[in-house]
């Protein structure tokens, strides 16, 4: 206790109150054994944050430091709709240094199971794919998550949403390329890192790990979500280990009731040589669904939700109106994010930004119109332009089929001409495909051409 019985701000412990960059911590939300999360807010905005801040003994040792830096490098190059975003990092007056990351309203995965119980098929295969995807664009930059986990899994609590998972935690995220974030050698061959309920056996023996480092965990974890527990437990340490590498994996069809394909994906994934296993995360996915789905058709094979804003000057340019310009677009990609939409281009005038829609059709429509809510909330917030030069926002969301590379056909969404609004103005306009079967939930008039409406407001 300090002086005059005042809680010291800036202890061991951040206080409430604490400042940290732009953020003010309002409580420890976990304490870990090398870094403290705490819940804090933006100074600015009120926006809620998780500041992860190393412990004062860990960050006086080098390798924790690096380790700790290397982990905010990564996750700033990571922008990925299910993985967690850096809002920052730096260090405190005393050389700690913390990250500060979007703050998630949920509980992970290992939480969620033991509240609920196991997950269907399908439910699984929903989360799957979601981390699946997280675990693409990390592999497609170089990085291996090396500790993928139900921990590291955080179910997003969104009332009337479909299931939402981001991943968290790159700590012990490596480099597949010296260029890549993580690359730097902190470990050595023979160290063994991550989790052992979870641990490949090439990770357990310390050899370098690749993209099947994380498939394997990624069986575990599916092995987990349909059943309640991990394939091999133990004891001790020790015990698990000598299970993953040489005991035979159990079938999930042993303790839960699912399709016998699954247990044929589960037991390629959890492979002892990596040899075995798939080769990446889509041929993984693609025989994944077929084990769940069976004959069963997809409501949307292959579709995306799009958003497209553009930042219309009218009247000769000056240093205020590009300002407010650049901050309309910035805005518009961080409101595209936290709608789940992985931003495609930004820059030059423009944002577009894409997801892929679920294959349920509940689901599907749920995600469209998240969308198009956050898209007029966005438009709704910014006031109308009173000065000449004025900048106004454009926004169009559009459903159209993936686009698939240069091959793309014209009504692929990168096509920008075959759907994008090209009439004056500013607001929010939707294609057909974007609302249909949701036109009930938003005020609509007649838009910027055939096929398009205005939206207004909703009902």
């Amino acid at each position: 206790m300090a002086p005059g019985g005042e809680e010291p701000l800036y202890g061991e412990e951040l206080g409430a109150g604490a400042l940290v960059g732009r953020w003010v911590v309002e409580r420890v939300h976990y304490r870990g054994p090398v870094s403290t999360l705490y819940r804090a807010k933006d100074l600015h905005t009120g926006a809620p944050a998780a500041l992860k801040v190393l412990h004062p003994q860990p960050a006086t040792a080098s390798t924790s430091l690096r380790r700790f830096r290397r982990e905010a490098a990564t996750l700033q190059r990571l922008s990925h709709p299910h993985i967690v975003a850096v809002l920052g990092h730096g260090e405190l007056p005393d050389g700690r240094p913390f990250i500060s990351m979007e703050w998630l309203e949920g509980r992970d995965l290992a939480a969620e199971l033991a509240a609920r119980g196991p997950f269907t098929a399908d439910e699984a295969l929903e989360v799957i794919e979601q981390v699946g995807a997280a675990l693409r664009a990390a592999h497609g930059a170089g990085v291996v998550h090396r500790d993928l986990k139900a921990q590291n899994v955080v179910r997003l609590s969104r009332a009337g949403e479909s299931l939402q998972v981001k991943l968290v935690d790159f700590g012990v995220a490596k480099g597949l390329k010296p260029d890549a974030p993580g690359a730097s050698t902190l470990t050595h061959t023979g160290m063994a890192l991550g989790t052992p309920l979870s641990m490949a056996p090439e990770q357990i023996r310390g050899e370098p790990p690749d993209a099947r480092t994380d498939l394997y965990a990624l069986g575990v974890l599916l092995f987990q979500l349909v059943t309640g527990q991990p394939p091999f437990q133990g004891a001790t340490r020790h015990e698990v280990e000598e299970q993953h590498l040489h005991a035979p994996p159990p079938r999930p069809g042993e303790r839960a009731p699912v399709p016998a394909a699954l247990d044929a994906v589960v037991l390629r994934c959890l492979g002892k040589r990596r040899e075995d296993r798939y080769p990446d995360v889509d041929a993984l996915l693609e025989e994944l669904r077929a084990a769940v789905r069976g004959g069963r058709a997809p409501a949307r094979t292959g579709h995306a939700v799009a958003l497209y804003a553009e930042a219309r000057l009218t009247g000769a340019p000056d240093a205020a109106a590009m300002e407010r310009l650049d901050a309309l677009l910035e805005r518009a990609g961080e409101v595209a994010r936290e709608a789940g939409l992985e931003v495609r281009v930004e820059g030059g005038g423009c944002v577009l930004a894409l997801a892929p829609l679920p294959e349920d059709e509940v689901h599907e429509r749920a995600v469209r119109e998240r969308v198009l809510s956050a898209a007029l909330a966005l438009v709704e917030g910014v006031s109308a332009p009173t000065e000449a030069p004025s900048v106004a926002l454009a926004i169009t969301v559009h459903v159209d089929r993936l686009p698939m590379g240069e091959g793309a056909g014209a009504g692929a969404l990168l096509c920008l001409p075959d759907w994008v609004a090209d009439s004056p103005g500013s607001g929010l306009v939707a294609t057909e495909a974007a609302l249909k079967e949701v036109e009930a939930v938003f005020l609509t008039e007649p838009g910027a051409g055939q096929g398009l409406s205005r939206i207004t407001g909703r009902r």
